[in-house]
């Protein structure tokens, strides 16, 4: 994604090349942990629903 931004006209906005690959990291690494931290929670879920199964 970063070399889209050579294409971007910096005369407006005022963000340069290395302000703008970390917001990119920082909006792909939250997507990742929340999508991990979905799993863990689906998976505890699930673990809790088959204990109180047994029983």
């Amino acid at each position: 994604m970063v070399h889209l931004a050579d294409r971007i006209h910096f005369d407006r906005i005022h963000l340069d090349k290395a302000t703008l690959a970390r917001v990119n990291s920082a909006v792909m690494l939250g997507a990742i942990v929340s999508g991990l931290a979905a799993c863990a929670v689906g998976a505890l879920i699930i673990d809790i629903g088959r204990l109180f199964s047994i029983w």
